[in-house]
């Protein structure tokens, strides 16, 4: 400790002459020994990184399979467009989310030799077949695209995350040892990212909707039909017109607005699978609670009928013919079937809060 206080005494500047050159050694010194670590630390790998695709505008097909016999095919109609199995329209977050990983993934090391054959049976059991497809042009030059060829451009075999739980065991087809590979600067494993199970992939969406494209909105109430109504498009604004035909006059617009907003982007929560023979009969072969119809500006119609969802809440409804029967039910949801699509869901009545409430709630007193 003493030798480098007299050593510092005798580097130490005397004058402000001296302390200047001082400082601007120091700040050379300073900025070299960045600039070298930046130089270690960006050094090129000798990875060649072949996982990435740059250009995921030119994805056109994704087959995703794993070893449960699940298996769907994501194919791409337009830019705002993917369809699930050829027609199931997709989830717009995770299809963006899954091409984002095929722009954005990167080696991160091989595996050591004592861990490779059993990553690699591990693919073979319990991994999963992702297959990417992609359009080139045989001839693509300048503002020249012609002969338009769709081909399989890379299959991946994805297996688990690794021990850290910041990578992702992969093997590209052609390759002879797989990776890890990651995101940088992402926290977290890839392999919920490829999901072969088709009802996952699915958008929840049942109506959606601007008001300026909505044509008409027809509420049917069959076990009430006085109730029933139609919301009918003037080009300024909404008639409604009630059971009968007759246009009303002093309707709460406030009350209006809010059933043609949930219209912009109404999901729902689930789909029922295996629905027994007993609630079938009890429940389906019975008129719907409610049907609700919207007819776009082109005549196109999306139609929900809603239909009681056994629960453990005893209520009264009508039926057919004007006499109440009880029934077991579920007060929080509700079953629905949607022109649509093809399964039977489950939504929740917050969601249809709005929409299934009954004439008189939309008409003021002195109207009533």
């Amino acid at each position: 400790m003493k030798k480098l206080k007299e050593i510092f005494n005798k580097i130490k500047p005397k004058n402000r002459k001296q302390k200047n050159v001082f400082y601007l050694i120091c700040i050379v010194v300073l900025i070299g020994i960045s600039l070298l670590i930046y130089h270690i630390n960006s050094r090129p790998t000798t990875i060649k990184q072949t996982y990435h695709i740059s250009n995921t505008n030119s994805i056109t097909k994704l087959v995703i399979k794993d070893r449960t016999e699940h298996s769907v095919t994501l194919t791409k109609e337009n830019d705002s467009l993917w369809i699930a199995n050829g027609k199931y329209e997709i989830n717009d977050i995770m299809i963006k989310s899954l091409l984002e990983t095929f722009r954005d993934i990167r080696i991160r090391e091989p595996l050591p030799k004592a861990a490779r054959n059993n990553v690699v049976k591990s693919l073979a059991t319990s991994g999963k077949i992702v297959e990417v497809y992609t359009v080139d042009y045989l001839v693509d030059f300048w503002i020249f695209h012609l002969l338009k060829k769709e081909h399989l451009n890379r299959t991946f075999y994805v297996g688990h995350e690794t021990q850290d739980e910041m990578g992702t065991y992969m093997l590209k087809k052609g390759d002879k040892d797989p990776y890890v590979v990651y995101i940088p600067n992402f926290r977290g494993n890839l392999t919920t990212r490829f999901i072969a199970d088709v009802d996952l992939w699915k958008s929840h969406n049942v109506f959606k909707y601007k008001q300026s494209e909505i044509k008409t909105v027809k509420v049917d109430i069959p076990l009430q039909q006085s109730e029933s109504f139609t919301l009918k498009n003037n080009g300024k604004g909404f008639d409604f017109i009630n059971s009968n035909g007759e246009k009303v006059k002093n309707f709460d617009t406030t009350r209006v607005v809010a059933l043609l907003s949930s219209f912009v982007n109404m999901n729902y929560e689930s789909i029922k699978r295996n629905i027994d023979k007993q609630e079938v009969d009890t429940i389906f072969k019975r008129k719907p609670l409610y049907v609700i119809t919207v007819t776009n500006q082109k005549d196109k119609q999306d139609k929900l009928s809603i239909y009681f969802k056994p629960g453990y809440r005893e209520v009264e409804l009508k039926d057919e013919n004007d006499k109440f029967f009880a029934a077991m039910m579920d007060i929080n949801r509700c079953y629905a079937i949607s022109s649509k699509l093809s399964d039977t869901l489950i939504m929740q009545y917050f969601v249809l809060d709005n929409v299934i409430q009954p004439a008189s709630y939309f008409i003021k007193e002195q109207e009533k």
